[in-house]
């Protein structure tokens, strides 16, 4: 897709659906979409930062995973899903601590 060119909705939608097949092995439909936008908006997400001025990174924890895509606030929907290691999310990712080892203690 180039800038400026535009693209019919069901094709931008099928391309959603794509990616997050891809990336999370997750089969996006309606009922999973809504669920997602709905906690953006209840603000339950672990991180969240403007990219642009209607569109937002965001990451969230969704069946025991971390979810990451961009979302558009002009159009209340999800405009892509991104990779785990994402470059909109590299320093928030280096901001997190380390996991932390249990501790063993010698015998």
């Amino acid at each position: 897709m180039t800038p400026g060119q535009h693209v019919p909705f069901h094709a931008r939608r099928y391309h959603v659906k794509e990616l997050a097949r891809q990336r999370f092995g997750l089969e996006v439909n309606r009922h999973l979409r809504q669920t997602l936008i709905r906690r953006v908006t209840n603000g339950d997400v672990k991180y969240a930062r403007k990219v642009t001025n209607s569109r937002t990174v965001v990451v969230l924890d969704y069946d025991g995973r971390e979810m990451t895509f961009l979302y558009s606030s002009a159009t209340k929907d999800i405009v892509t899903f991104l990779s785990p290691d994402a470059p909109e999310t590299a320093e928030w990712r280096r901001s997190q601590p380390a996991a932390a080892l249990p501790l063993c203690r010698p015998r």
